[in-house]
């Protein structure tokens, strides 16, 4: 979760638009970011902290729940799915849900990037150039 190859390919132009709309969200301990099979509603870059996904019980099979989790600490991002979805959806009501279940594990401060952010750099900003590239 942690590399976004989507921003790699990305201009600094584009990479610039992005950070003009990040905003600051801090979560206390515990706190429950994203549910297993609600929308997600915003990619998170974490700045501080961790936090732990990990997959319902129901949906690991036999596996221990202690061998699903996965830590995710500063520096990586949750709801990275976002931006895939933001540059391939055509009608921005097909949001994707998550698979995993993201809690707190201390105190976290991340910047986000909501729908509706991905949905304006879309649409007015065309930070994926989509008028200059020819889909079949």
């Amino acid at each position: 979760m942690d590399h976004v190859k989507e921003l790699h390919t990305m201009n600094n132009q584009a990479l610039g638009t992005i950070c003009d709309y990040l905003k600051p969200k801090m979560f206390e301990e515990n706190a429950q970011v994203v549910e297993a099979g609600q929308p997600l509603n915003a990619m998170l870059y974490i700045i501080a902290g961790s936090m732990q996904a990990y997959l319902p019980i129901r949906a690991t099979g036999e596996a221990c729940p202690s061998t699903s989790f996965e830590t995710l600490e500063k520096g990586m991002f949750v709801g990275e799915q976002l931006l895939d979805w933001a540059a391939k959806t055509k009608t921005f009501y097909d949001q994707p849900v998550s698979f995993k279940t993201v809690r707190c594990a201390e105190k976290v401060e991340a910047f986000a990037l909501t729908v509706n952010d991905w949905k304006t750099l879309v649409i007015s900003r065309d930070i994926f150039q989509r008028s200059s590239k020819s889909e079949v």
